[in-house]
């Protein structure tokens, strides 16, 4: 896998039940695009605000209609659910396994979170991609976690490029670094804003050109910010007929 990974959106119905329509229409829209690689229950697709048995009725229907790659999400503290996330994702027929490091306890013991993370990566045959998002979860993923744990590759949500040596794969999470990382040695890149255009992220990623980082900020630009989820889904509104803008609470509309 490298290059354009795109995070999509959850969409869902004025009842607050998800929309699978429009879902499907959005990942009909992306495939017509070109675009070849999705995370699914990612940030972007507010797997903090889906129950496990919608996260993986997601990932269901995602599977059923999408032959290209997915990688599947586990957020959680317990890591119990994520060794059933995980199950079920293999189950379902996901290609890759991503997951953030538990939250909430901010700062945990290195040696807890190497702990944590290698049952999840021997509890499954899945190439496991972990997750640095240290802005929600407290705990960052430095070379020492990383060198003691086996796994396929990192995104970084930090955009920290000092990392790239330190994982056998590397996928920022930043737009704006996309040119940079690539030159780092960057295998590709984790993009929301790409959800609303994907056409200048598939330009980059075959020509990491100074032209074309400013086509991708230009996109990110209307998405970028705290209500960068509600924003995105604003956008689909206004692009795939009949697809909903509504974000579930904690988040609110622009």
């Amino acid at each position: 896998m490298n290059g354009l990974v795109v995070p999509v959106p959850t969409p869902f119905a004025e009842s607050g039940a998800i929309d699978f329509g429009a879902f499907l229409a959005h990942l009909d829209w992306l495939a017509e695009c070109g675009v070849r690689n999705l995370l699914i229950n990612g940030t972007t697709g507010e797997f903090f605000s889906l129950t496990p048995a919608e996260q993986l009725r997601v990932l269901q229907v995602a599977r059923d209609n999408w032959d290209g790659i997915i990688i599947a999400h586990t957020g959680s503290p317990v890591l119990a659910q994520c060794l059933e996330t995980a199950h079920a994702a293999e189950e379902i027929g996901a290609d890759f396994l991503a997951s953030l490091p538990p939250f909430y306890f901010a700062g945990a013991p290195v040696e807890g979170l190497v702990r944590w993370f290698n049952e999840l990566a021997e509890s499954t045959a899945l190439p496991l991609i972990l997750y640095n998002f240290p802005k929600h979860t407290g705990n960052p993923l430095t070379p020492e976690i990383l060198s003691q744990v086996p796994h396929y590759g990192i995104k970084d949500s930090s955009a920290d490029l000092s990392l790239v040596p330190a994982t056998p794969r590397y996928f920022v999470g930043g737009d704006t670094k996309i040119s940079a990382a690539y030159t780092a040695g960057a295998k590709g890149f984790v993009s929301a804003s790409a959800n609303i255009d994907p056409l200048p992220y598939l330009r980059i990623e075959k020509e990491p050109t100074p032209e074309n980082q400013a086509a991708v900020d230009a996109v990110n630009a209307r998405t970028n910010g705290p209500f960068a989820i509600a924003r995105i889904k604003q956008a689909l509104s206004e692009i795939i007929p009949g697809y909903p803008s509504a974000v579930r609470p904690p988040l609110t509309g622009t």
